[in-house]
């Protein structure tokens, strides 16, 4: 008898080891999360939007600790849900002061230039994410490079709460035909593929060196010219 006592006591004794044991285990990941949630909410760019865009905050949220739950880590987690913003950054560039606009098109180009040192398929996935579903920054560029990139959400966000700006139209389609007439020496024909990126006959290394060279001479035009013919592109 007091052999089986003794016995359910040990039982009782380890079963209360275990429990307190799986609830340190259960707090400590929680902590985790939390921290990497208020470490994420105060980062550049996310925060403004956390203030600016709360229903879209909650969604990123969302997605954001749904990865983590995953097992990603926390700079991937950032990667993953950084393609929620796309809508937006095409809303906040119609909407942003010219130097603004600009420097946030100069990161971006930043941006493609280091993905295809990657691989031009990376390149692609980041230009045309709506044809190729988008690509992880946040796992194949660097810390300095994911940095910027916040940066540059953050300026965007910052100068792009009022209405609309105005596109002078006409001056758009004079821009583009003196950005065309820039690269048509060198690419000649193929810049039509510019039109085309799902087309699956396009290659992918040539789209993508083409559409830098296509933003970097519009980054060239003065500042003003750069920013109207960019927010005309993007309401297409």
């Amino acid at each position: 008898m007091r052999k089986a006592t003794l016995i359910v006591i040990i039982i009782i004794i380890l079963g209360a080891i275990g429990y307190r044991l799986h609830s340190r285990s259960t707090d400590s990941h929680q902590l985790a999360q939390q921290q990497a949630l208020a470490q994420f909410a105060a980062l550049p760019g996310y925060r403004l939007l956390k203030q600016q865009e709360p229903q879209l905050w909650q969604e990123v949220r969302e997605s954001f600790l749904h990865s983590l739950a995953a097992g990603h880590s926390q700079q991937q987690a950032i990667g993953e849900v950084r393609g929620q913003l796309t809508e937006l950054v095409n809303l906040r560039i119609v909407k942003a002061d010219d130097r603004a606009v600009t420097d946030y098109i100069a990161v971006a180009v930043q941006e493609m230039q280091a993905l295809n040192s990657v691989s031009a398929e990376s390149c692609y996935r980041f230009l045309y994410p709506q044809v190729s579903g988008g690509v992880n920054i946040g796992t194949l560029l660097s810390a300095q490079m994911n940095q910027a990139d916040q940066q540059a959400l953050e300026q965007l966000f910052l100068h792009s709460l009022g209405s609309d700006r105005t596109r002078d139209i006409k001056a758009a389609h004079n821009a583009l035909n003196e950005v065309v007439k820039r690269l048509y020496p060198h690419w000649g024909n193929q810049l039509q593929q510019l039109n085309q990126p799902e087309d699956l006959a396009t290659d992918h290394q040539k789209l993508c060196v083409m559409s830098i060279d296509l933003y970097r001479t519009i980054l060239k035009l003065p500042q003003p010219e750069a920013a109207n013919l960019i927010r005309q592109m993007v309401v297409g």
